[in-house]
């Protein structure tokens, strides 16, 4: 007769609760040029602070509200980009790309969406480490960039209406 197995030992870890460290404050817009900007990172107080040491901590930057009442490209999300530089030059720095197919649908308020457009979680996880190897990283502000991919024609204004970075 075989022992009964300890129940401790095998039972699921919790699951890890995200925690809000960072988020603009107002509703910004994006447009033909690259638009940066900056969130005012704030150490974990809550469940994520339990994991601050944790060598596997994830991160996430969340892109809520993304409206526009045209047709608009896609943009991509950089992290850091040297100031005054290319976005582009830095493919190393590039952790998403946001499509906008349906994006004028989504902010219609009388669509589905009732307006609210689109919303995208990018998971930075795998950057934030490479980015403190690189001694390009500042655990007090996350610069932001995001730059619009190819377009022909006029690149309409595009509200965002938040961003904000969880760690969990």
């Amino acid at each position: 007769m075989s022992k009964p197995e300890d129940p401790q030992k095998h039972a699921p870890a919790p699951p890890r609760v995200a925690e809000m460290v960072a988020a603009t404050s107002e509703p910004f817009y994006l447009g033909p040029q690259p638009t940066e900007i900056t969130l005012a990172l704030h150490a974990p107080t809550g469940p994520a602070a339990s994991h601050e040491a944790s060598t596997h901590r994830e991160v996430y930057l969340y892109i809520e509200n993304f409206t526009s009442s045209k047709a608009a490209p896609p943009f991509r999300v950089y992290l850091n980009v040297p100031r005054g530089d290319v976005p582009e030059r830095h493919p190393e720095l590039l952790v998403g790309n946001l499509g906008t197919f349906g994006l004028r649908k989504a902010s219609d308020p009388e669509g589905p969406r009732g307006g609210n457009g689109l919303s995208f979680t990018v998971d930075i996880t795998e950057a934030v480490p490479r980015l403190i190897a690189g001694k390009n990283w500042d655990p007090q502000n996350l610069r932001v960039t995001f730059s619009p991919g190819y377009w022909e024609g006029p690149v309409p204004a595009v509200k965002v209406g938040r961003v904000s970075l969880y760690f969990k």
